[in-house]
């Protein structure tokens, strides 16, 4: 049983779109990490999510939930 090189091709394209589909945009990673902080977030307990956000953006979400917390936003 042959299978035509394009077929083979085709596949291995859709498997890696598919794959680069499923991994989340910066902007998604960061929206996640703000919806996760809670009133024991702090600078060294982050939670899962957020340890791929950069160190300055943590920090401006953790103020920024400081805020909101304190009606200030």
């Amino acid at each position: 049983m042959r299978i035509p090189i394009g077929v083979v091709v085709l596949s291995v394209v859709l498997l890696v779109a598919a794959f680069l589909s499923s991994i989340p945009t910066r902007a998604e990673t960061e929206e996640a990490c703000r919806r996760a902080l809670d009133n024991t977030s702090t600078a060294t307990n982050r939670p899962e999510i957020c340890q791929d956000v950069s160190a300055d953006t943590y920090r401006t979400f953790l103020l920024m939930y400081d805020l909101r917390e304190e009606g200030l936003d």
